[in-house]
């Protein structure tokens, strides 16, 4: 199941990645300006929040094999209907659609079932899942691009909606609810709903320290005197170290505890966060990605399984696709500040300085978690 999961997730991530290798073909083929295309982007990102929270909900009352149906066929359906596209209007309508009933489907659902199926490790399912959408994020508009440069955009839109209604409609089939567990919980009723909205506001700061280097570092680099494919070369060692971070923390959440995971991960993120525009070599800047890729990606895992340990009995989907949402959000404004900011400024210290502050904030509020549950913790273990 946990397998399952992780190939659905890393289609499901892909699949919003695509907009980056369309952007110059669509360009080019309309005349539309780069900055409404890439606005696909944000529309699909918003959409897959706000769906996480809705299709989340619906997986905790009903079997999960129905929610993702949507997730399997819906991303399929609009890659074919992009492929006939003739305004902006129609790339907008079927990426918000793809990301509210499609990917909303798969990203909350699943790390939530996974987590379930392995339930002696469940922060190390949420871990492997997540890797695998790492993983997907480059593997699938790589192929894209490959489609695009070999017959054409129209072709590589209809041949991915192909292939994703072929290889996640046998997946979707092959889920299944867990066997009902008995795990602890730390908070419940009032409790459970105080401590998700902490965790939230804390996904929310902590997204916007980890969206400024992960949407800024390639330009930095240039900006630095790296060239073209040696400065891309920093998101690529960020991916490839937070795929292998996404595994070791979530191995250490089930051991160590989910919140003290995510309180070192977010620390060593802050840090690094705000040394990046101090680096003045292409080596220190691609040792600081290769950190910063190992520490971010552990902050995600960590968080989500705090929303997993927080959530009320029967809404352990809806709980992790809120904090997810708050997530993406974060994200969202991480990377606007940091172009806003440098615009400003003329260069990047204000911005990475603005997304460490923002990390201060989430240990703060993760400082207040820890205190408050503490004595949940003890009461339950005296249980």
């Amino acid at each position: 199941m946990v397998a399952v999961c992780t190939a659905m997730v890393a289609m499901a991530f892909g699949a919003v990645g695509t907009v980056a290798v369309f952007l110059e073909p669509l360009a080019a083929e309309f005349g539309w300006p780069r900055a409404d295309v890439s606005a696909a982007y944000s529309v699909a990102t918003v959409a897959t929040g706000l769906g996480g929270i809705a299709m989340g909900y619906f997986a905790d009352r009903m079997p999960v094999r129905r929610v993702a149906l949507f997730g399997a066929l819906v991303p399929g359906l609009a890659f074919i209907f992009l492929s006939g596209m003739q305004s902006t209007t129609e790339l907008y309508v079927l990426h918000a659609l793809m990301g509210l009933v499609g990917i909303g489907a798969i990203m909350a659902p699943l790390n939530s079932l996974s987590s379930q199926w392995l339930a002696r490790n469940p922060a190390l399912a949420i871990g492997i899942v997540s890797a695998g959408g790492a993983a997907g994020q480059g593997l699938v508009p790589y192929f894209a691009r490959y489609l695009i440069v070999t017959e054409g955009w129209r072709q590589a839109y209809l041949h991915l909606g192909l292939l994703f209604v072929g290889v996640m409609l046998p997946l979707a089939l092959l889920l299944r609810n867990a066997p009902p567990s008995n795990r602890p919980r730390v908070g419940g009723g009032s409790s459970s709903v105080r401590l998700l909205a902490l965790l939230s506001l804390a996904a929310a700061l902590c997204c916007v320290c980890m969206g400024t280097p992960l949407v800024h570092a390639v330009t930095l680099g240039s900006d630095r005197g790296l060239a073209g494919r040696d400065a891309a070369g920093l998101l690529a060692v960020m991916m490839l170290a937070g795929m292998a971070g996404r595994i070791a923390f979530g191995r250490i959440a089930d051991r160590a505890g989910s919140l003290p995971t995510y309180i070192a991960a977010s620390a060593g993120q802050t840090g690094l966060a705000f040394l990046f525009p101090y680096a003045a070599t292409g080596a220190q800047l691609y040792v600081i990605s290769a950190l910063f890729g190992l520490v971010f990606s552990g902050a995600m895992t960590s968080f989500l399984s705090c929303a997993r340990e927080y959530a009320p009995a029967g809404k352990t989907g809806l709980s992790i696709g809120v904090v997810m949402f708050f997530g993406w959000i974060g994200m969202a404004l991480g990377a606007w500040q940091g172009g806003l900011f440098y615009d400003l400024c003329g260069d990047y210290f204000t911005s990475f300085a603005n997304a460490s502050i923002a990390g201060v904030a989430n240990l703060l509020i993760l400082f207040l978690l820890f205190l408050y549950t503490r004595p949940l913790l003890q009461t339950k273990e005296a249980t």
